[in-house]
């Protein structure tokens, strides 16, 4: 596996602490894919097995809503960019994708598959433990984030914040 694929993991958070010896077992698991812009990498609800790593290029992560008149649109909660994963929650047990993905860029994509990854984890335990702790860091922080937001909305429905209130 070429050297470059290792640097490219080196600076994925989800891999952050590997040393390079563990950084080559996870690169010999990575394939290369190539998509174009506009591609849709996944959809919202689908089932999915791969984490997805962005060697060059830009995807729009969105979710679906439904307004309060019923009217169902698509919002854009993230932008993501080179050196920038995806897709990790596969790792922690086969749920559904959470959000849409398309490329908005022509997009290289480094693809781990559930299953090679949790092999790579059998055979060397401390890739899956980092791995697993980083994940956790990730997801504990996306928690408290979620929380203020949605403690701020329901403030401001409440009509703490000023401005017009809207009840449900």
């Amino acid at each position: 596996m070429s050297a470059s694929v290792i640097e490219h993991l080196r600076r994925v958070e989800v891999f952050s602490g590997l040393s390079d010896e563990e950084l080559l077992q996870v690169a010999t698991v990575c394939k290369p894919r190539r998509l174009a812009a506009g591609h849709v990498v996944f959809e919202e609800g689908s089932d999915g097995d791969e984490l997805m790593i962005i060697l060059e290029g830009c995807v729009r992560v969105s979710i679906t809503t439904r307004l309060p008149q019923g009217k169902v649109t698509t919002s854009t909660i993230n932008m993501l960019y080179k050196g920038q994963s995806f897709g990790e929650m596969v790792l922690l047990g086969g749920a559904t994708r959470s959000a849409t993905v398309t490329c908005v860029d022509p997009c290289t994509l480094l693809v781990i598959r559930e299953r090679d990854f949790a092999a790579v984890c059998e055979r060397s335990p401390r890739i899956g433990y980092r791995v697993m702790r980083n994940m956790a860091s990730d997801l504990a922080y996306k928690l408290r984030s979620s929380n203020l937001l949605l403690r701020g909305n329901i403030r401001w429905q409440q009509g703490e914040l000023g401005g017009t209130r809207h009840t449900s």
